[in-house]
């Protein structure tokens, strides 16, 4: 079984001060949390993916600071690998049709993401999040 290589944002930047990540929710289950992840178009990089997945999910523009990862998981028997990287962004975002977003402080984003492996990507990624929101304080 091949698998398919998927992007996504970890987008972060400061609401009242502090260091905040921006969710979606799901297409298919609005209920989910998860961070804006999508399909490498042709001729589409990684970095490039993850920065229009950000836009069309959630209506930020934002700066590509570095790699936070990937997660692999399973679906209709297709095996995905996303690669996700850290964006930071001053925009307050807009939902693309059908989904929600908010901006949350680390301990209720590792609340509200849906799966594990989301929530220890989202802490091993926190590091280059405060350290790149830090100098914008």
């Amino acid at each position: 079984m091949r698998t398919i290589d998927q992007a996504g944002a970890i987008i972060a930047g400061l609401r009242n001060g502090e260091p905040a990540t921006l969710l979606v929710t799901g297409k298919r289950n609005p209920g989910h949390w998860i961070f804006p992840k999508g399909h490498v178009e042709r001729g589409e990089s990684l970095d490039e993916t993850a920065l229009r997945e950000a836009e069309e999910e959630a209506g930020v523009r934002g700066t590509l600071v570095g790699p936070a990862g990937a997660l692999s998981f399973v679906d209709r028997g297709q095996t995905f690998r996303v690669h996700y990287f850290v964006v930071l962004t001053d925009d307050d975002g807009a939902p693309e049709d059908g989904r929600r977003i908010r901006w949350f402080p680390l301990d209720e984003a590792l609340q509200r993401l849906t799966y594990d492996d989301s929530r220890a990507l989202l802490k091993k990624a926190w590091p280059l999040v405060l350290k790149e929101t830090s100098s914008k304080k």
